[in-house]
């Protein structure tokens, strides 16, 4: 796996979040609460597209079920609106059945081997529209934000 530099724009997304810990089962058990739920969402800006937020905090992590949404005019109760700031990430992509692999991978080689530092911020999954869930092979992108190291 090679580092994939990209610029990516600003978004915001609304969905569940958990406060867990980083591969909990809470995680994959959160995906049909959200999914029962995601008609109640007023203007998907990508349909079919989803994404897993999380940000470390603590030593907890917060992880977010959403998608991309044009406004947050209307957000449903119980869920909530996370901003995604423009910036540089570095983009990755593993097989649905590796992901836990693949951010180990990230973080205790690529990154490390790299020009670059995870920079602040939310790190996201992003479901495409091709993703399907009942194909372990299944393709998800990971964006990481990241800064030139000093």
């Amino acid at each position: 796996m090679t580092l994939k530099i990209v610029q990516r724009p600003a978004q915001t997304v609304v969905g569940l979040q958990i406060r867990t810990q980083p591969m909990s089962p809470e995680i994959p058990s959160l995906w049909p609460k959200f999914v029962a739920r995601i008609d109640e969402i007023a203007d998907p800006a990508e349909p079919r597209v989803s994404y897993g937020v999380m940000h470390h905090d603590s030593g907890t992590l917060d992880y977010a079920a959403a998608v991309s949404v044009a406004s947050t005019d209307k957000i449903p109760a119980g869920m909530t609106a996370i901003a995604l700031p423009a910036g540089t990430y570095a983009e990755f992509s593993y097989p649905i059945s590796s992901l836990g692999k693949g951010f180990g991978e990230i973080h205790n080689q690529l990154l490390p081997a790299s020009k670059y530092r995870q920079g602040p911020g939310a790190f996201f999954e992003r479901y495409d529209e091709k993703f399907d869930p009942r194909n372990p092979q299944s393709a998800v992108a990971i964006f990481i934000p990241i800064v030139p190291k000093a």
